[in-house]
């Protein structure tokens, strides 16, 4: 039996930005796990290992914005429809990306979604939610360690 939790202590356009951050995540970890698949060249191995594992953080951290959602009475979004007309991020269309161009789309998305989160975090503050905005904080840390580590392996102009 499943109870219902009263939306308290927040807003639902708290709530409107957790979906919106699944939504964001989902779709990052797509991209991540597509051009996982598809990177070839001299720097194969590296960068199919780096995607996979930025792709399993975002998991981890799709699992914990829906569960927030959950606990303070909000319903997270979880079809493809609902992730796409969420998302501020666009899919990556096509196959024959090189390796440099993942790594600067990767870098980029998580730039926008750093940016959003920031907002996001200033949001859940005002709006007295000091968890929801906890655990967007936690989250930009994730993010931005990842575009550290897109900004680093594009940093000496070798990938093609």
């Amino acid at each position: 039996m499943s109870v219902e939790v009263k939306v308290k202590h927040t807003t639902e356009v708290v709530i409107q930005a957790i979906n919106r951050q699944i939504a964001n995540t989902y779709l990052l970890s797509i991209k991540y796990k597509k051009f996982h698949w598809h990177v070839s060249g001299p720097f194969f191995k590296q960068l199919h290992d780096l995607f996979d594992m930025h792709h399993g953080q975002l998991l981890t951290i799709i699992d914990d914005l829906a569960e927030r959602s959950r606990s303070i009475g909000g319903h997270p979004i979880a079809t493809a429809s609902e992730f796409i007309n969420n998302s501020e991020l666009e899919e990556a269309m096509g196959y024959n990306f090189s390796p440099l161009q993942m790594v600067e789309m990767l870098y980029s998305d998580s730039d926008l979604i750093i940016d959003s989160l920031h907002e996001d975090i200033i949001q859940a503050t005002n709006d007295s939610d000091p968890g929801t905005a906890d655990l967007f904080t936690s989250i930009v840390q994730t993010i931005q360690k990842q575009a550290w580590f897109l900004a680093e392996t594009k940093a000496r102009g070798t990938l093609l």
